[in-house]
C-alpha cells in the first residue's frame, strides 16, 4: 500500500513538474516529454513525388526502380504526356515489359511529344521498309536509337549499309548491338573506316560480320583502326587471310598492352619465339584468353596430358577449349579406354578435343558401350567434375 502511494505521488509529481524528472525537461514547453517518447516510426513520411508513384502505378516498377527511372523526370507533375506516350507504345506492338526496359536506359522517353517526335520516327523506319517487329525490337534492345531515328539520318545511313548486309533484320541485329552506327557521323567516321577496311581487302561480306558481330569496331576513329591493322601485321599475318580477320577482331577488344602481357606470359610458359608466334597466327584468339585459362589449360596439357609444347604450339585450338567441360572429361575416358584395351595405340588429343560433341559420342562413347556398359555414366559423370574411377 505504501509502494502504491509512493508511485502515485511520483506520478502526480512528475505531471505537476515538481519531480526530480522535471529538472531533465525544458518547463517553457509542456509537448516536449511527448516528442520523447514518439519514435521515428510513427513520424509521417515524406509525400512520394508525383513521377515516382506514377512509373510504380503505371507500369508496375518497384519503388527502387521508378526512382531511379524518376531523376531526369522530376518536372513531370502531370500523366497527361506520359500517358500518351505509354499508350502510343503500346498501340505500336511494345509490351509493359518492352516499355520498362526502354524507361531504364532512356527514361526521358516519357517527355517526348508524340505527334512530333514519336510518330515521325516510326514512320521514317516504316517508310524504308522496316516492319513494326522490327522497329520494336530495335528501340527495345537500344532505346537510344530513339534519338537518331530522323529522316535525314537514317535514310543515307540503311541505304549504305545494305551494300553490306543481307536483311533489315540483320540491320536492326547491328544497329542494336552498336549504337555508333546511328550517332557516328556517316561522312567523316563511317565511310573512311570502312573504306579502310576494304584496303585491308575485308570483303563485303567480312564487314558485313564486323557491323553485325563487333561492337564499336566501324564507329572508331580512324587512326585506332590503322594502329589495330599494325600490330596484325607485326604478327606477320597477311591482308585477305582469313587469319588477318580473326586478328583484327580479337585486337578490337584488347589493348596493345594486353596484347604484349599475353605474349609475354606465352613466353614464361616455355613457348619458344617461334613456337609462340606460330601458335597466334594460326589461332590469333588465344590473346584473348584469360591468363589464368591460359595458365591452367597449357599446365594440364603438358604436365597430365604429356604434350610438347611443340605439339600444342602447331594445334593452338585446343588451348582454348574448355579446360573442365571438354579437355579434362574426355581425356579422362580416352585413358580409362586405353586402359580397359577397347582400343589398339593412343589417340592424340586433338584428334579427341577437337571433335564435335556428336561425333565424340558417337566414335568413342556409344561404340564401346557394349563392352563397357558404364562407359556413358563414366563421361557423364566427368563432365560434372565426378570421376568414378
Amino acid at each position: 500500500m505504501i509502494l502504491v502511494r509512493k508511485n502515485s505521488s511520483l506520478l502526480l509529481g512528475f505531471l505537476a513538474g515538481t519531480s526530480k524528472i522535471s529538472i531533465l525537461l525544458p518547463p517553457s514547453n509542456p509537448l516536449t516529454p511527448l516528442r520523447l517518447f514518439t519514435s521515428k516510426a510513427d513520424d509521417p513520411s515524406p509525400k512520394t513525388p508525383f513521377i515516382v508513384k506514377y512509373l510504380i502505378d503505371s507500369l508496375g516498377l518497384s519503388s527502387p526502380e521508378a526512382d531511379k527511372c524518376s531523376k531526369s523526370l522530376a518536372h513531370i507533375k502531370s500523366p497527361s504526356n506520359p500517358d500518351s506516350v505509354l499508350e502510343f507504345f503500346r498501340k505500336n506492338g511494345f509490351t509493359d515489359a518492352d516499355i520498362k526496359r526502354i524507361l531504364h536506359s532512356n527514361s526521358r522517353v516519357l517527355c517526348a511529344k508524340v505527334d512530333s517526335t514519336l510518330k515521325p520516327k516510326f514512320e521514317v523506319m516504316r517508310d524504308l521498309g522496316f516492319s513494326d517487329t522490327q522497329i520494336t525490337k530495335l528501340i527495345t534492345a537500344n532505346p537510344f536509337a530513339l534519338n537518331y531515328l530522323s529522316y535525314c539520318n537514317v535514310r543515307p545511313r540503311i541505304e549504305f549499309f545494305n551494300t553490306f548486309l543481307d536483311s533489315k533484320d540483320d540491320i536492326v541485329i547491328a544497329i542494336s548491338k552498336d549504337i555508333c552506327l546511328l550517332a557516328s557521323s556517316l561522312e567523316k567516321t563511317i565511310k573512311p573506316n570502312i573504306a579502310f577496311l576494304r584496303e585491308c581487302q575485308f570483303s563485303n561480306e567480312r564487314i558485313g560480320s564486323l557491323l553485325i558481330n563487333e561492337r564499336r569496331v566501324i564507329g572508331r576513329t580512324l587512326d585506332s583502326l590503322k594502329s589495330i591493322v599494325k600490330r596484325v601485321h607485326e604478327l606477320g599475318m597477311q591482308r585477305g587471310s582469313g587469319m588477318f580477320y580473326h586478328a583484327f577482331c580479337c585486337f578490337c577488344k584488347i589493348s596493345a598492352n594486353t596484347v604484349d602481357a599475353k605474349i609475354k606470359l606465352l613466353s614464361s610458359l616455355g613457348f619458344s619465339k617461334s613456337e609462340l608466334f606460330s601458335a597466334i597466327l594460326k589461332q590469333p584468339l588465344l590473346l584473348g584468353l584469360s591468363a589464368k585459362n591460359l595458365c591452367e589449360t597449357v599446365d594440364f596439357l603438358v604436365k597430365e596430358v604429356g604434350c610438347e609444347l611443340s605439339y600444342v604450339s602447331r594445334h593452338p585450338s585446343i588451348i582454348g577449349l574448355s579446360l573442365t567441360k571438354r579437355l579434362i572429361p574426355r581425356h579422362y575416358v580416352m585413358q580409362l579406354i586405353l586402359e580397359k584395351g577397347l582400343l589398339k595405340k593412343k589417340i592424340n588429343i586433338h584428334q579427341f578435343a577437337s571433335i564435335s560433341e556428336r561425333k565424340f559420342l558417337e566414335k568413342f562413347i556409344f561404340s564401346f558401350q557394349q563392352r563397357m556398359p558404364e562407359l556413358p555414366d563414366v563421361y557423364l559423370s566427368a563432365s560434372a567434375g565426378k570421376f568414378l574411377y
